[in-house]
């Protein structure tokens, strides 16, 4: 590459003697020259493509590296599917671990004092959602669960409470505004067919392949901003663990429970997207006895309708409260009773808690076809510029993310009526 771009220096110097020489002589080019510059011209255009191009090849290749070095480690090329651009296993790690607290902790490695302007901007450091753990031990329950080995005497598996955003699919999106379709019923035409013996059969039969139907209708997904903030005093802006702590803490549980209420709850308008409870498709099951009759009928309303084996259900904590202390005739406890460890479930289904949902109403079967695409990963912002803030030695925490969210098969799900009405 070097040895081109030394050719093409030849070249023009080689013309410049040429065009010197003949001004100096006060004449025209010869004959001999106007050959002689053509070919330089022709040689000079020659090697400034070859130089381009070996230029462009060079910063292609450093591009490709570039994209190699997450895959080589075991992390996808797109930042946005998993927080990697930021090593940490929590919002907060990240947060503390980002280029621009890192540079805020470098230029005041004592601290901040009084009226020091403060703008801390960790961009794009991941989904709010992300678990503590990506590479959970599991074991083989629907809601996949998250056992943790408790540390001490006691030889007790220990399942981390699941929570909605637990059981739905989170994604990635690249457009703000996505026009989805959402399947309403399917009429399967599956079946074994016979060779075709014929170009005239018009069953399985004859060997024609079946075509199942498929019914849908067209929504409309867009991107809404999910945001929350803190108030930070300096001292502890500049001590990683209790930044860390408070972030996780606070500004990740709220934006997870908001997230949740919104995927249980939300309104449909035009300021949030349209939750489960409010969605048109979904199935209802109608209180029928008592609540644990009512949720048998309900795993049997989804097998027969949607074909849809119950991932889980989602319970009001009053609800839950409910099936732990359901005692027999003799004072038996239905479940685990207060001493008891390991899952707990209502006819094999997982039970998962909620304070976003109503009182004497769940939600039963598979959320996984509730989709939570992130468009602009969770950002992390820190500054005094807010209200009187600097005077006082604090600053303004926030976090925000924009995410789109879609429910594409309704009748997966059923809203059950725990009680009469």
């Amino acid at each position: 590459h070097m040895n081109l771009k030394a050719q093409l220096k030849a070249a023009l110097d080689e013309v410049k003697k040429i065009a010197t020489k003949a001004q100096d002589e006060k004449r025209d080019f010869t004959d001999d020259e106007i050959k002689q510059i053509g070919e330089l011209r022709t040689k000079a255009d020659d090697l400034a493509a070859k130089i381009k191009a070996a230029d462009e090849a060079q910063a292609s290749i450093k591009s490709m590296l570039a994209q190699a070095k997450p895959l080589e480690e075991g992390k996808p090329a797109d930042h946005q599917d998993i927080a990697h651009v930021v090593e940490g296993k929590t919002l907060g790690e990240r947060f503390v671990k980002s280029a621009a607290y890192q540079a805020f902790r470098k230029n005041y490695p004592s601290g901040v004092g009084k009226d020091t302007p403060i703008s801390i901007k960790a961009e794009h450091i991941g989904h709010v959602s992300l678990k503590a753990d990506p590479n959970p031990l599991n074991t083989t329950d629907n809601a996949n669960l998250l056992p943790q080995r408790l540390p001490g005497i006691d030889d007790l598996t220990y399942r981390w409470p699941t929570n909605i955003l637990d059981l739905i699919t989170n994604g990635v999106a690249s457009s703000p505004l996505l026009q989805y379709r959402q399947l309403v019923s399917i009429t399967s035409n599956a079946g074994t067919t016979a060779e075709s013996k014929t170009t005239s059969g018009t069953d399985k039969a004859g060997g024609l392949k079946p075509l199942s139907t498929l019914t849908t209708q067209t929504k409309n997904a867009s991107a809404y901003t999910y945001a929350d903030g803190i108030e930070v005093t300096n001292q502890e802006l500049s001590d990683d663990g209790a930044l860390t702590a408070l972030i996780d803490g606070i500004l990740r549980q709220n934006l997870m429970l908001e997230m949740e209420r919104v995927v249980l709850d939300g309104a449909g308008t035009d300021d949030e997207p349209a939750g489960i409870l409010n969605t048109t498709g979904v199935l209802q099951q109608a209180f029928a006895t008592d609540a644990i009759t009512t949720i048998r009928k309900a795993k049997t309303l989804l097998r027969t309708s949607s074909q849809t084996q119950a991932q889980a259900i989602v319970l009001n904590p009053e609800d839950d409260e409910a099936f732990d202390l359901a005692q027999d005739t003799q004072k038996r406890y239905y479940g685990n009773g207060p001493f008891g460890v390991g899952p707990q479930t209502i006819w094999g289904i997982p039970r998962v808690v909620s304070t976003r949902i109503p009182v004497g109403t769940a939600i039963m079967g598979d959320f996984s076809q509730v989709q939570m695409l992130n468009l602009e990963p969770t950002s992390v912002l820190v500054f005094n510029q807010h209200k009187d803030y600097a005077q006082r030695n604090l600053s303004y925490v926030r976090a925000e993310c924009r995410c789109l969210q879609l429910i594409r098969q309704p009748a997966k799900l059923a809203i059950l009526a725990l009680k009469s009405a």
